[in-house]
């Protein structure tokens, strides 16, 4: 399963990027958003796990981009906003989970496996 994990924090990035490999996925990370969106667009990705705060283009940006695009991928939004206004808003652009931080690993991890078990409309068969 192929990852991407789009996030600012490159201390925060490491760590899930690690976390992820031990559990045998593949992750690519962009702190940059507008290189994120091109990733996105270009790669077949599993799963992406998004932050809304990134630099050069926000993660609402992409989270449009992707379902646009490729409405199929599972998208987790990882991000420091916890307003309810922002999980709406998210969910209402079709983002798969929505999970603030700080987080726990584990919870992350169980949630990328719930988001990759459920098929979406239009999705392939897994």
């Amino acid at each position: 399963m192929r990852i991407l994990v789009a996030e600012d924090d490159t201390a925060l990035a490491s760590f899930v990027r690690k976390g992820l490999e031990a559990e045998h996925y593949a992750v690519d990370v962009s702190a940059d958003g507008e290189q994120a969106r091109a990733m996105a667009g270009e790669f077949d990705y599993d799963l992406i796990v998004l932050d809304l705060t990134l630099l050069r283009l926000d993660g609402v940006s992409i989270l449009r981009f992707v379902r646009t695009r490729k409405p199929s991928v599972p998208i987790l939004v990882l991000t420091g906003r916890s307003r309810v206004e922002d999980r709406v808003q998210c969910l209402d652009l079709g983002a798969d989970d929505y999970l603030v931080k700080p987080f726990s690993f584990s919870e992350l991890s169980a949630r990328i496996r719930v988001a990759a078990s459920v098929p979406r409309v239009g999705s392939r068969v897994r």
